[in-house]
């Protein structure tokens, strides 16, 4: 296996998804978003969430699958942050960037058909 592709299939660290919640509050102070409003505290809040975790890279993997639960999901908060910030470019591209990081940990995890027909199964049978 090259390095080439083996790089690429890394599954990215709690590191790089606080970076990148980082990158989002940077980019929230240069819209001048306020401090108390709703989106730097999302961002403080998650980042404060991360190092209070007594195992990080669990912490961001279950974040990343509530998040993400299916394909559908993932495209339809991408399309909704597209339309709510494409006037906003910087925070846009943070929030882009963040949330590719949280698919690539949820894409293994995705619930399938067949695993949604089993848990209505057991849920109805129980």
């Amino acid at each position: 296996m090259s390095t080439q592709t083996q790089l690429t299939e890394a599954k990215p660290t709690s590191q790089a998804i606080e970076q990148a919640l980082i990158n989002a509050v940077r980019a929230g102070l240069h819209y001048r978003k306020l401090k108390e409003g709703k989106f730097m505290q999302l961002y403080k809040e998650r980042i404060k969430k991360l190092h209070q975790a007594e195992d990080p890279e669990e912490y961001v993997l279950k974040l990343a699958m509530a998040i993400f639960p299916n394909e559908d999901k993932y495209c339809k908060i991408k399309d909704d942050y597209k339309e709510y910030y494409w006037r906003n470019p910087k925070i846009l591209n943070a929030i882009m960037d963040l949330y590719k990081l949280y698919y690539k940990l949820a894409k293994n995890y995705f619930i399938t058909e067949a695993q949604i027909n089993e848990e209505e199964e057991d849920f109805l049978n129980s």
